[in-house]
């Protein structure tokens, strides 16, 4: 199956628990594990959800990034794994 040019997986873990986020991370991650980047969108809220996402992905040697919002500052409900 070929990906779409531009295309970046994306995972929305709105509405996600903090108890559910490494499972569902690390299933998505191996199934994105072709993919030069994926897109990964905990959002603000409270920060647990992105506290837990974070933690995951150091533990896993992932490097990640906030992605850029169109004004050129971090947008912090959004991360941007390099999967390379």
């Amino acid at each position: 199956m070929s990906q779409n040019k531009g295309k970046i997986p994306t995972f929305d873990l709105h509405g996600f628990k903090v108890d559910e986020v490494y499972d569902a991370l690390e299933a998505f991650l191996s199934k994105n594990a072709n993919a030069p980047r994926v897109k990964v969108m905990p959002g603000k809220g409270t920060g647990a959800v992105k506290s837990q996402v974070i933690d995951y992905l150091k533990r896993a040697n992932y490097p990640w990034s906030y992605e850029k919002s169109p004004n050129g500052s971090d947008n912090v409900g959004v991360l941007i794994v390099h999967m390379e």
